[in-house]
C-alpha cells in the first residue's frame, strides 16, 4: 500500500526560543505514500497556506501524532530529497484498514 520505503525522516518539533527552533532526534518511516502537489489548505491558525508536498503513513510508525512545525525529510538519500515542515496532520480511523496519517507540508 505505501511504495516508498525509507524515504521519509520525522525529526519532532519541540518548541522555538532565543536560539533558534528545536527537534528531536531523527525517526525514519519504513514505508510511506508520498504525492507532490501544490494545494491552499487550512493551517493550525485557520490562515490559508500552500501545501507543496502531502505524505501518508502508518499511525504506528511514529511515537506521536506530528504536531505543526515539525521538520519532515522527504525522499531521503535521493537526488529529490528535501526538507518541509508540516502544516497539519489529519488522522483516518478505518476499524478494517489501517490508522492512516495524512501529514500535509510546506
Amino acid at each position: 500500500m505505501f511504495p516508498h520505503r525509507r524515504l521519509v525522516i520525522i525529526e519532532e518539533y519541540l518548541g522555538g526560543g532565543a536560539n533558534g527552533r528545536s527537534y528531536g532526534p531523527p525517526q525514519t518511516i519504513p514505508r510511506a505514500y508520498i504525492v507532490d502537489a501544490d494545494e491552499i489548505v487550512r493551517d493550525q491558525y485557520d490562515a490559508e497556506t500552500t501545501s507543496t508536498t502531502t505524505v501518508y503513513l502508518e499511525r504506528s510508525a511514529v511515537a506521536r501524532i506530528p504536531a505543526p512545525e515539525t521538520r519532515v525529510t522527504v525522499r531521503a538519500g535521493t537526488e529529490d530529497e528535501r526538507v518541509a515542515h508540516v502544516i497539519r496532520c489529519t488522522r483516518h480511523d478505518h476499524p478494517k484498514i489501517a490508522d492512516l496519517l495524512e501529514v500535509r507540508l510546506r
